[in-house]
């Protein structure tokens, strides 16, 4: 991305013929024609000099007509997170910043994302965990923030989200968030995969723990994990020495990936 775009690079996410992505040293986040990045790239190999497009001042290039453009607001942007509400279908982009929340919702005739909120709210710092967990009965998904050890009954984890469907009080409150965690997803409507230092417990949306006949409620690993990446049957554990597989119903081990030196 950083030889398309030429500018330091943190996130990436396609929608569409949309790549959406935090560059610069500002962080700000940037909305790009997908065809465009590399037809210019395609372009600029063709002539005998490069020349640098990324100086040219903004003022040269009229906006309607520029690959890359920055979405208004943003600068300052941690994190980001996207996420599908499957009951309606509509699509969300979440951004996070130093004292708020943004969210936007992709317009398809339109072909980008519109915003919809702009939530004042100080966030834990450094922030873990930044994701969009959908509930049934609410028109926008929850933005969780933040995971702290449950204080209920049979309650593994619970979340501490900002709610912005509502008017007077935008934020769930939770206990002190845990250090270990690594990462949150929704792998389904009721069931989130919450990482945590050496295991992944998978649990509803009120953070008590679920198993099924296609998924076990825990999966450990001998290693700290660093980052996941969720397939259909299997979640990726990754470390700073290779990357594990293991299986959702069985919890066994199915790949190993070490990297040669």
């Amino acid at each position: 991305m950083e030889q398309l775009f030429p500018r330091r690079c943190t996130w990436l996410y396609v929608m569409n013929n949309c790549l959406l992505s935090i560059s610069g040293k500002a962080s700000q986040l940037y909305s790009h024609s997908l065809s465009g990045l590399f037809e210019q790239a395609r372009q600029l190999q063709k002539l005998p000099v490069a020349i640098p497009t990324h100086k040219l001042p903004d003022k040269m290039i009229p906006r309607k007509f520029a690959v890359s453009n920055k979405i208004p607001d943003t600068k300052g942007c941690q994190k980001c997170c996207v996420v599908r509400n499957p009951y309606t279908g509509h699509k969300y982009l979440c951004g996070a910043f130093q004292s708020s929340v943004m969210l936007l919702e992709w317009v398809e005739s339109m072909q980008k994302f519109m915003l919809i909120k702009n939530i004042d709210f100080p966030l834990p710092c450094p922030l873990e965990v930044f994701e969009m967990l959908v509930v049934p009965e609410q028109t926008y998904p929850l933005i969780c923030v933040a995971v702290s050890k449950g204080t209920e009954l049979n309650q593994v984890v619970r979340f501490g989200t900002v709610n912005p469907n509502s008017t007077c009080s935008w934020f769930t409150e939770a206990d002190t968030p845990q250090t270990c965690v690594i990462h949150v997803t929704q792998l389904e409507r009721d069931t989130i995969l919450v990482c945590l230092d050496r295991c992944i417990k998978i649990v509803n949306l009120q953070g008590r723990l679920k198993s099924s006949r296609k998924l076990s409620a825990e999966l450990t690993f001998n290693f700290q994990i660093e980052s996941t990446v969720c397939l259909q049957d299997s979640v990726l554990a990754f470390w700073r020495h290779g990357m594990q597989g293991r299986s959702f119903k069985t919890n066994e081990v199915r790949w190993i990936r070490v990297p040669v030196f």
